[in-house]
C-alpha cells in the first residue's frame, strides 16, 4: 500500500483471499466498503496517520481485534458490523463514530447491549471507555497506542504480575490486549523479566 493517500470505494471488495492488511503510514482516508466482505480477512494494521474510515469499510470480515491509531476522527456506518469474531475494539474518545459501527461483533453481543443494537449514542460511548475504569489502568495501557514501558512498569510494580490475568467486563486481560495490539513495541515476557530482575536488584 506504498504512496497511497486514500483507498478508494470497494478496491477489495468480496476479495476472499486477503489474510492480512497493512497499511503505509501515507494512508489517510478508507473509503466506503473497501475491503467489505473479505471473508478471510483476520488482521489489520491501520497507518499512525489515518484520519477517516467510511461506512462498510470493513464490513463481514473475519478481524479478532482492531487498534485505532489516535489521529483517526471519523468511523463510519457499520464500518465493521458483522465480524462475528470481534472482541477487541480499542479507539480514542474523540473519534466520531457511526451508527452501528460494531453490530452482530462478538464485543456487542457479549455486553449487556447484546445484538444489532441501535442505541448509538450510548453504545459509541461505552467501546470509548470500555477500559477508563481505574481498576483496568493495565488494561487501558497495554491497549493504548505505542504502549510506554514506563507505564506498564509502573501499574505492574503496584499491582503485581498477576494483574495481567485480570479479565475486565467483556472478559479481555491486558495481556491479551498486549498480544494482539499492532503498535506495540514491548512484550509481557520483556515486562516480566525487567519486573524480575529489579524485584532481584539487578535492574536500576
Amino acid at each position: 500500500m506504498e504512496g497511497v493517500l486514500e483507498i478508494p470505494i470497494c478496491t477489495f471488495w468480496f476479495c476472499y483471499n486477503i489474510r492480512c492488511v497493512i497499511f503505509a503510514d501515507t494512508v489517510i482516508r478508507i473509503k466506503t466498503c473497501a475491503f467489505s466482505c473479505c471473508s478471510s480477512l483476520t488482521y489489520i494494521k491501520f497507518s499512525i496517520n489515518i484520519e477517516v474510515i467510511e461506512d462498510n469499510a470493513f464490513f463481514n470480515c473475519d478481524l479478532t481485534s482492531v487498534f485505532i491509531p489516535p489521529r483517526c476522527r471519523s468511523i463510519g456506518f457499520a464500518a465493521f458490523k458483522d465480524n462475528q469474531n470481534l472482541a477487541i475494539f480499542h479507539v480514542h474518545s474523540n473519534v466520531e463514530l457511526g451508527e452501528i459501527v460494531l453490530s452482530w461483533t462478538k464485543l456487542i453481543l457479549e455486553s449487556h447491549f447484546g445484538g444489532d443494537n441501535r442505541n448509538s449514542e450510548e453504545v459509541n460511548d461505552w467501546i470509548k471507555n470500555i477500559n477508563n475504569n481505574e481498576k483496568y489502568s493495565l488494561h487501558r495501557a497495554c491497549s493504548s497506542f505505542q504502549p510506554l514501558k514506563e507505564v506498564i512498569h509502573t501499574i505492574i510494580q503496584q499491582q503485581g504480575l498477576q494483574s495481567f490475568a485480570i479479565k475486565n467486563e467483556i472478559g479481555i486481560t491486558p495481556s491479551r490486549y498486549l498480544k494482539e495490539n499492532p503498535f506495540a513495541n514491548v512484550t509481557e515476557k520483556d515486562i516480566i523479566r525487567d519486573y524480575i530482575l529489579k524485584k532481584m536488584g539487578e535492574l536500576e
